[in-house]
């Protein structure tokens, strides 16, 4: 027997979920899949996709990838299997090829002479072993750990892998979008099960599919929820304009940065009876990311001879003084850029998709991390101050044309995201938080990247936990047969 509820007002569905991004998306399409059809999507910004986001406005008329860009783990990618499945309607692409490290002053031969790649792949392994073998070994930064490693192998490593390994392993700022002071070491390490395949044709293909599936009076836009009443037998909302909802279930999917909101800023939620307190101690001992995209297109790809489809630039090495600390037989300390002073090029490493490669346009993606995020989307004119001198030492040149067109993210300074996606600092712990938003509040589910372990802070993660909740409240309504996950 179901469980529905019966409501004389307009605004009271059997099922709201609040996000229009890929979790809330999925959801959808799955009640719709069982023929629920009593639902409606509340999507604060003026567009579907959350943080899946296509940009179209530039001048080479293809889709840039301002959140999600990638399939990741994707021999184990439900999602990714369906878009294969689907055939040519979207167009994929293995960016895999070797990267392309270079510096300020130093070119990928030199890296090469110097064997750090192989003492990087040694410092990996340190990591792994340093917190799977010693499972209450106390986490610390990257940045920390690194400093040990050196310590522990002073005598084995050269000047130049000493110099030049600890910047190598900050590519995983790259993937997290935190600095690698302020990243968990326990948590750095990236294994992706499978390879990664660039979603070149956008990842908007993918959101207007699933949207053209539901019933376009099902989505509403520009409607931001500012409380959830859960205390009743249907939940109440309250939302900005003044407008009001009730619901049987509710599946929440706003971004975790939202959910640790304070509820009188911008985005921020109000909740009555307010999260019990596991949810929000889990809350509280997480954090998120901050990565960034800048976009520079050309009239041409003066780049072209450089046959890669990554260049990573990395960050100018440390004070020498960890050199002579290390000879000293101490555990080097140094001294590492403030977050409050501006950046200048080379303080940071810089991921670079060559776009001529991959998709036949004069264009360059940039990602930036945590501070460096931070400062460009604010200053977003100047991006290509920052990177000028970067890529015109990619190329050998002092002089190097100027972009035609520039293109920016914008999430940390948009009010419904204020980042990127889950991450961990030291003392982090993700797996609390998922447990706890996975087993809900009864009528109340949670979905999103950072409510699932399997794809976590990925698409397709987002994806199965949207899915997941749909699959709940079906199950729940006597509309799908299946068993409850017991906790």
């Amino acid at each position: 027997m179901s469980e529905i509820l019966t409501n004389p007002s307009s605004n009271h569905h059997k099922v709201i979920i609040i996000g229009g991004g890929i979790s809330g998306l999925k959801a959808a399409e799955e009640l719709i899949d069982h023929n629920l059809k009593d639902f409606k999507i509340l999507e604060a910004r003026d567009r579907l996709g959350g943080r899946l986001h296509t940009d179209r406005t530039g001048i080479h008329g293809i889709g840039y990838n301002m959140g999600a860009s990638w399939h990741h783990d994707t021999l184990q990618n439900p999602l990714f299997d369906e878009v294969v499945a689907s055939g040519d309607e979207f167009e994929l692409y293995y960016d895999d090829y070797k990267l392309y490290y270079f510096g300020e002053n130093y070119k990928p031969k030199d890296f090469d002479d110097f064997k750090v790649e192989q003492c990087v792949a040694e410092l990996e392994k340190y990591i792994e072993l340093e917190y799977f073998e010693t499972i209450d070994r106390k986490d610390e930064s990257l940045h920390e750990i690194v400093m040990s490693y050196l310590f522990k192998q002073r005598k084995l490593l050269t000047e130049e892998q000493i110099q030049f390994v600890p910047q190598f392993i900050r590519h995983l700022e790259l993937w997290h979008g935190v600095s690698w002071d302020n990243m968990s070491a326990k948590f750095s390490m990236v294994d992706n099960v499978g390879r990664n395949c660039l979603m070149k044709c956008g990842y908007d293909k993918l959101v207007n599919k699933i949207a053209k599936k539901l019933p376009k009076d099902s989505i509403e836009l520009s409607k931001v929820v500012k409380h959830i009443d859960r205390g009743g037998a249907a939940i109440d909302l309250k939302l900005e304009d003044g407008s009001s909802y009730s619901c049987d279930y509710l599946i929440v999917t706003v971004p975790q940065s939202i959910l640790q909101l304070d509820s009188e800023l911008e985005g921020g939620i109000e909740w009555t009876p307010k999260l019990p307190s596991p949810i929000q101690d889990s809350l509280n001992n997480m954090s998120f990311g901050k990565l960034g995209k800048m976009i520079f297109e050309f009239n041409e790809a003066f780049w072209k001879h450089i046959d890669y489809d990554r260049f990573v630039a990395i960050s100018n090495p440390e004070s020498s003084d960890i050199i002579k600390q290390l000879q000293q037989n101490i555990q080097p300390k140094v001294e590492l850029v403030q977050e409050s002073q501006d950046p200048k090029p080379w303080d940071f490493p810089v991921l670079i998709l060559n776009l001529y490669k991959s998709q036949g346009v004069p264009s360059l993606l940039c990602f930036t991390q945590g501070p460096l995020t931070e400062f460009l989307e604010t200053h977003p004119e100047m991006a290509w101050k920052y990177m000028e001198p970067i890529i015109a030492r990619l190329v050998d040149r002092k002089e190097i044309p100027q972009p035609v067109n520039t293109i920016a993210s914008n999430w940390t300074v948009d009010p419904f995201s204020r980042g990127s996606y889950a991450a961990c600092l030291p003392g982090n712990d993700p797996t609390e938080l998922v447990i706890h938003l996975a087993r809900g509040l009864g009528k109340v589910r949670f979905a999103g990247e950072h409510t699932i372990l399997d794809g976590a802070g990925a698409v397709h993660g987002a994806w199965m936990s949207g899915k997941r909740e749909a699959d709940h409240v079906l199950i729940k309504l006597g509309l799908m047969e299946g068993e409850l996950e017991e906790w």
